[in-house]
């Protein structure tokens, strides 16, 4: 079968689910669709690995402390940044960092807990 290949628009034969001619034409491809993307989520995961940082250092070799949110503000810390949500049995949530999760409580502190491995 006859196509077009999806890169470099050369006509090439081969299977009907097949789109590029070549495995270079296949990876220039992939690489430009990654490209248009790569600035911002190196942007995301620079924050996403900073808040990992600042959590790990304030922590220590601790797995469950208490701090007050100000110290977490002075050191960078962007709560706007995390890579998930966990919702316990008591409907509190806890915004998660890779290994780490924290909740905020209404007196301004802030209980930082890190994930058994």
């Amino acid at each position: 079968m006859k196509k077009n290949c999806e890169h470099c628009k050369e006509i090439f034969v081969g299977r009907s689910d097949k789109r590029f001619c070549t495995i270079q034409c296949k990876n220039d491809y992939n690489n430009a669709v990654r490209k248009s993307t790569r600035g911002i989520t190196d942007e995301i995961d620079s924050y996403l690995h900073r808040n990992r940082d600042i959590l790990a250092l304030i922590m220590g070799g601790s797995k469950k402390e208490t701090f007050d949110k100000l110290i977490l503000v002075r050191a960078g810390f962007r709560f706007d940044f995390f890579t998930g949500l966990y919702l316990n049995k008591e409907g509190k949530t806890y915004h998660i960092v890779y290994d780490y999760a924290w909740m905020q409580f209404s007196d301004q502190s802030i209980l930082v807990v890190r994930k058994a491995k």
